[in-house]
Formats: structure tokens, C-alpha cells, sequence
């Protein structure tokens, strides 16, 4: 089931026995309704941070390789480089100290490595004579949850997930061990369907002949 930052705090409540229905807002909450809508933004961020590989935290973006340059800013939401091309063409990775070293000096020519910069900046091992297009893919960094409508990313059939993640916050402040078993045991189980559902698979190792 689909639940926004409203509902899920809705649905905490219910699952703590605080209340029957939970804020109306999510906004300048103090007091049992202020932590419930800290605990649960802060649930969210937590299972984002868990991995950093989720498949809904994964995109698509571009920037401009400029003519006569060597750099492409990356947004601010980008957490992690996977891989980048230029036209039909994906570019060899290198470590940023492994580029360093090898390209001291950078000429014109068509890009064929790239890396990225400590400061989140795309760093390519030549300058090409014209404007390019560079299309990369990444995986986004943790977003909180801001509004009443604000949706989690992941997909809804796990919604609850970030409501028991929340609900061992609140039973280790209300000191309820009866509710952190049933808050870890749900979690657990709905986070094993996650891992198998939102993360890449396994390879098999390679055999030998």
C-alpha cells in the first residue's frame, strides 16, 4: 500500500497505541507527535543508507563536456558514479589517484577514461575539440521525507518497512521489549524481500575448464 510522510506517521501511531488516528500534519510537531515524525524520516534515511546500490536509487543523467575542456559538474543528488559514455561508447573507469598519475598533462583529443573527483566532478583524460554530450548513470544519494505528500522511493509494497524501522525507535524509548521483538521480526522478514527484490544480482563465480 502506498503511504506518503503523512500516512506513515499515521500508521506508526496506530502501531504504537498512542492514538487511533496520528497527526494531521506533519509539520511543527512537538512532543509523542514530533517524534514520531522524526522517527519516521530518520527510519527512511536509515534504510536508504543501508546499501548503495538500491535499483530505485538508480539513474540516468547527462552534462555537457564543453569544447576544450576536461570537467562535468555533477548535480548534488548524485551519490555514486556506475559508468559513463560518450555516444555509443561506455569509458574506462580509473581511481582518481591511478588518473592522476597517469595523466599529468591533459590534450586535446576524444575522451576514452574518466574519473571522478573528490569534489563529485567528472574528470576525462582528454579535451575534446567540440561539445559533447556525456550521458552517465548513478545511484542518488538519501532524500528525507519534507512534506505531508512527500513518498518514499522504494517500491510500495514496502512501504511498511520504514514504519517498523520507526517503531523500534519508539519501543526503545518507550521501553517496550514485547514491541521491539514484533517491530525487529517484520523488518527483518520484509527486508530479506527487499534485498532479493531492489539489489543487483549475484553472478556465479566462473568455474574452471
Amino acid at each position: 500500500m502506498t503511504m506518503n510522510y503523512l500516512q506513515l506517521c499515521q500508521r506508526l501511531v496506530q502501531e504504537t497505541g498512542i492514538a487511533d488516528s496520528g497527526p494531521a500534519n506533519t509539520a511543527g510537531q512537538v512532543g509523542d507527535y514530533g517524534r514520531i515524525t522524526f522517527w519516521v524520516n530518520d527510519a527512511w534515511l536509515k534504510i536508504q543508507s543501508m546499501r548503495t546500490n538500491w535499483h530505485w536509487m538508480w539513474g540516468e543523467g547527462t552534462g555537457s563536456l564543453v569544447a576544450n575542456t576536461n570537467t562535468v559538474a555533477l548535480p548534488s543528488t548524485v551519490e555514486s558514479i556506475k559508468r559513463v559514455s560518450l555516444g555509443q561508447a561506455y569509458l574506462e573507469r580509473l581511481s582518481f589517484d591511478d588518473f592522476a598519475d597517469d595523466y599529468r598533462i591533459i590534450s586535446a583529443g576524444n575522451p576514452a577514461v574518466f574519473t571522478v573527483r573528490p569534489d563529485n566532478v567528472l574528470l576525462f583524460n582528454a579535451k575534446p575539440t567540440e561539445t559533447k554530450t556525456v550521458t552517465y548513470h548513478y545511484y542518488s544519494k538519501p532524500v528525507s521525507l519534507t512534506d505531508n505528500t512527500s513518498l518514499p522511493g522504494l517500491p510500495d509494497r514496502y512501504h511498511m518497512l520504514i514504519v517498523y524501522e520507526a517503531l523500534k525507535s519508539y519501543a526503545l524509548f518507550d521501553e517496550a521489549p514485547e514491541l521491539e521483538r514484533k517491530a525487529v521480526g517484520y523488518f527483518e522478514s520484509m527486508l530479506a524481500d527487499l534485498h532479493r527484490d531492489q539489489l543487483p544480482a549475484l553472478s556465479a563465480p566462473a568455474t574452471l575448464a
